[in-house]
């Protein structure tokens, strides 16, 4: 398994969740992929970056949202 294919699954799992749930935090990646904090939370900011109306974070729930 080469990095950047574990990236791009982590990227469509990310997109999967919050067509499902409408919210992610990077504890689910975490226990999903059993990667470090840092790791989730560089994934989850790659994954706003490349769709940044996408997702929101929301600081008071501390996840993020599929905007209303």
């Amino acid at each position: 398994m080469t990095d950047r294919w574990a990236k791009a699954q982590r990227q469509r799992w990310i997109a999967e969740m919050l067509a499902i749930y409408g919210f992610i935090n990077r504890e689910h990646l975490c226990r999903k992929f059993w990667i470090s904090v840092p790791q989730a939370s560089t994934d989850l900011r790659e994954f706003q970056r490349r769709n940044p109306t996408a997702i929101t974070y929301n600081a008071s729930t501390r996840r993020y949202e599929v905007p209303q």
